[in-house]
């Protein structure tokens, strides 16, 4: 990948759920952000981590931490998905993998498929964690978690 932690993540715009967009730097609202990107909506492991995430997410607010997930679906299948499993944060549309291929991100499964990554983000934009697996999609909600309660 091209950013560490430690980097600032780089500014983007990109459009969410709604058709609104979404600056990364116009953002100051928040405490942390978790960004994770995700292959598609829908799939097995991707819908697990989003009901994941969901779950979760009354413990990220305890922590002032805002959830967006990331993948090149549009906004339509982002819509449903948000409502079929009722999610409660905001999707974005990374058209064309724009962002992902200026981060770096590798792919996984020998190369199949768009890489499973978690960025945790201060308000500063500055990269605190990063967690990649492409199969235990649990682990990444406990792993940043896990890092915020032991770095609050």
């Amino acid at each position: 990948m091209k950013v560490k932690e430690g980097d600032q993540f780089p500014n983007f715009e990109l459009t969410d759920h709604l058709g609104d967009q979404f600056t990364l730097y116009n953002q100051h609202d928040i405490k942390y952000r978790v960004l994770y990107f995700y292959p598609k909506d829908e799939t097995p492991g991707c819908t697990r981590q989003a009901c994941y995430f969901r779950d979760y997410s009354h413990v990220y607010k305890k922590y002032e931490c805002e959830i967006i997930g990331i993948s090149s679906d549009n906004k339509k299948s982002h819509e449903k998905f948000i409502q079929k499993y009722d999610l409660p944060f905001r999707l974005l549309t990374d058209h064309k993998s724009k962002l992902r291929k200026e981060l770096g991100i590798p792919k996984d499964l020998f190369g199949l498929a768009p890489g499973r990554v978690t960025f945790l983000l201060n308000a500063k934009h500055e990269i605190l964690f990063i967690f990649r697996s492409a199969l235990n999609m649990k682990s990444h909600i406990t792993s940043v978690l896990n890092f915020l309660s032991q770095n609050k």
